[in-house]
């Protein structure tokens, strides 16, 4: 353990691009409770030279503490650990907020992102198309899609372990998926997700017989009856058939 000494100046560098941006209302809340309770916790820090060429200690976990416990005078204790390289960077910030319900999925891809291409594209994909993370990820992972229980590819990304799968059909997939929701109206990312999933699984299957331009027709013409068929599985894997 040890103490930094702010009288000498010195200080703690974020690593911006890499952890999650700082949220000001969780450093308030974090300043009231070590207001009430004291801090029971110490920074992680590792003192490195692969980003800036120089030796510096970066706030590894808890910058957002490192600024509540500025902000009340307090002195700030951290913790040292080694890290090697980039990549033992990246997954030891992931290992430490892995239990951490404050991190969201795209906080772990905005930090695998800094060393997988695969998470570049995740991430891309994400800005691209307004579907739901999980779902997305799901669908460029080619893993099945998670409705009740099942697979989560929620695991996969947090250990850094997502990969892009057959990228062009999967890509295809999306843009169809997109054209149907068109026709289909939604309200958000989170609305239609039956649909969705049970339409990638339709066209995983049946992709080599299907005519996109014919479903697109036959789906404006036939809309009231395959929005009803929305609530109930069986009934929609049947409007499916009658679509192609």
């Amino acid at each position: 353990m040890e103490v930094l000494n702010l009288k000498q100046k010195e200080t703690l560098s974020y690593l911006a691009g890499i952890n999650r941006p700082i949220n000001p209302a969780q450093v308030t809340k974090l300043a009231e409770s070590i207001n009430k309770m004291g801090n029971i916790r110490p920074i992680v820090v590792a003192n490195i030279s692969f980003i800036s060429g120089k030796a510096t200690k970066y706030i590894i976990d808890g910058q957002h503490l490192f600024n509540a416990l500025m902000r009340n005078g307090l002195p700030i204790e951290y913790v040292l650990i080694e890290v090697k390289d980039t990549k033992d960077l990246v997954e030891k910030i992931a290992l430490l907020n892995s239990s951490s319900k404050s991190w969201t999925l795209i906080d772990y891809i905005t930090s695998w992102q800094v060393i997988s291409n695969d998470y570049k594209k995740l991430l891309h994909y994400y800005n691209v198309y307004d579907f739901e993370l999980s779902f997305l990820a799901s669908v460029l992972m080619n893993k099945r899609i998670s409705k009740r229980g099942g697979e989560s590819i929620s695991k996969y990304i947090k250990r850094g372990e997502f990969r892009v799968t057959e990228e062009q059909k999967n890509v295809e997939i999306l843009n169809k998926l997109t054209d149907v929701l068109k026709i289909i109206p939604r309200l958000n990312r989170q609305e239609n997700k039956f649909l969705c999933s049970e339409y990638v699984d339709f066209l995983r299957v049946n992709l080599s017989k299907y005519n996109h331009e014919t479903f697109l027709e036959n789906l404006k013409k036939q809309k009231q009856k395959f929005i009803l068929a929305t609530h109930e599985q069986t009934k929609l894997a049947s409007m499916f058939e009658k679509l192609i």
